[in-house]
């Protein structure tokens, strides 16, 4: 009877220890196998109609629209922030940004940008003989002390925009980079993995010859959102074809640099251009201007187109020219300029400093 007892209790324990066994392990199993909720989207943002288009010189930009929906709120559409810089009388391509924040405090911004076109200029106007073809040189001021340079080759900054270009841009924490490129002994394509590695966008002046001898890196430099401008197609100096004799040869200059790129890319070249080797007239800048592009010329630069410099040099000839809205004119053919943009890039936005496109200076 004894025995009997003993087997019932050894049991009934056998039970409980089994039991609490089970319980232990389903607990601890909820905890490990417990799953943070997914954070639902609240707020849907979108844009209506296409994020690029293009209208002409004077037509009135259309908004095509945008809606906000939030699922506590509702349609809160009203609520969307919209700043533009577009400025349909002056060729060029612009921005429009979009940015709503609901209750909660979930921020979202789209951006939009609209190319304005110029008129098409089919045949030399009698005006251009009016404006002075005397063939000119750039040159920066290339300040020392990180001050804005007040001019670059005599010009000040309001006698170069009646003509659509620049040479800085406003006076604020932005560097511009532009890389101008003619020869295939190039280091281009490792500058732009060292571009996107610190997501920093950048402006590329190229030739016919380049983007034909290298179309899939015309191809990585679209997709990775950055900027190609016109540097025209066998980089002649520009004024000695703003004339009415050879004005065809300058018009297919500008044109057959466009349908290269966008037989190879598939988009649009945009819209901003440098005048080779730094030559320029201001007849050349109004022609250019009135196709509907913006030049560019550049604030600072150094002595990097006819040899290779160390790194170290190139870093310290970068680094001592830089300056509020600062455009800066660089070769990827030096070596030098290559090894030492990821230090440059760094150091620049450890100063405070951002990066932007050319085509936003207005």
């Amino acid at each position: 009877m004894e025995s009997k007892h003993k087997k019932i209790i050894l049991g009934i324990t056998i039970f409980i220890f089994i039991s609490i066994i089970f319980i232990c392990y389903q607990t601890i199993s909820e905890k490990e196998i417990k799953f943070p909720k997914k954070t639902q989207e609240t707020l849907t943002f979108t844009l209506k109609g296409q994020n690029m288009t293009t209208i002409k010189v004077g037509e009135k930009y259309q908004e095509p629209g945008y809606e906000a929906i939030d699922k506590e709120e509702g349609n809160i559409t009203s609520k969307v922030s919209v700043k533009s810089t577009l400025n349909v009388d002056i060729p060029g391509t612009y921005q429009i940004t979009y940015t709503i924040t609901n209750k909660k405090g979930i921020k979202k911004e789209l951006k939009r940008f609209v190319t304005v076109e110029g008129n098409k200029i089919v045949k030399y106007q009698g005006t251009y003989d009016n404006i002075d073809n005397t063939l000119k040189t750039w040159w920066s001021g290339n300040k020392k002390d990180h001050t804005r340079p007040v001019e670059g080759a005599g010009n000040t900054e309001d006698m170069l925009k009646q003509y659509g270009a620049y040479y800085m841009g406003p006076d604020e924490k932005i560097i511009y980079l532009t890389f101008d490129e003619g020869s295939n002994d190039t280091y281009t394509e490792e500058i732009v993995d060292i571009l996107n590695e610190n997501d920093v966008k950048a402006t590329f002046f190229f030739c016919k010859g380049f983007m034909k001898d290298n179309p899939e890196l015309m191809k990585k430099i679209a997709e990775s959102g950055h900027s190609v401008g016109n540097h025209t197609a066998n980089h002649y100096s520009m004024p000695s074809l703003a004339t009415r004799t050879n004005f065809q040869k300058y018009l297919n200059e500008i044109e057959e640099n466009e349908k290269v790129y966008k037989e190879i890319t598939g988009v649009n070249m945009d819209k901003v251009y440098r005048e080779p080797k730094g030559e320029y007239s201001y007849r050349s800048l109004q022609i250019v201007h009135d196709l509907g592009y913006k030049s560019y010329f550049w604030s600072a630069d150094h002595y990097d187109f006819d040899y290779d410099v160390s790194k170290e040099k190139a870093f310290n000839e970068l680094e001592k020219k830089y300056h509020n809205g600062a455009i800066y004119l660089i070769h990827p053919k030096n070596k030098g300029n290559y090894e030492a943009m990821d230090s440059f890039i760094k150091h620049m936005k450890n100063l405070g400093y951002s990066f932007g496109l050319v085509r936003d200076i207005q």
